[in-house]
């Protein structure tokens, strides 16, 4: 019987664990004695990037999660948008279409404190 392959994602491990600690970061933060007011927790596309590196039932779960964190009403959560990065349009192979990369950065704020961007 021939095996059959199946198709996998191609993968980011470094981005899967830092997408892996997001959760107990904003605990910490939000549980945490006054060290600051507002924390950066994620800089990139986050809900692109838990769906390309996890598999469904993972991204569910990790979502669920930070579900269960915004309920608690102990944080407000906002994102901002930064410059776009425009990549190159010639590598060794020839010439490519330029590509802008557009992200944010995911900032979460303690809920007594206003933010003020």
């Amino acid at each position: 019987m021939a095996q059959v392959r199946r198709k996998s994602k191609e993968l980011d491990h470094y981005l899967k664990s830092v997408i892996n600690k997001v959760p107990n970061k904003i605990n910490s933060f939000i549980d945490e004695a006054r060290v600051g007011d507002r924390m950066i927790y994620y800089t990139g596309n986050w809900s692109t990037d838990v769906s390309n590196n996890f598999t469904d039932k993972q991204s569910e779960k990790i979502f669920k999660i930070m579900a269960k964190i915004v309920d608690k009403g102990k944080a407000q959560f906002v994102q901002k948008k930064r410059k776009p990065i425009e990549i190159g349009s010639w590598s060794i192979y020839g010439e490519n279409p330029p590509e802008t990369i557009s992200y944010y950065d995911y900032i979460v704020i303690r809920a007594d404190r206003p933010y003020l961007g």
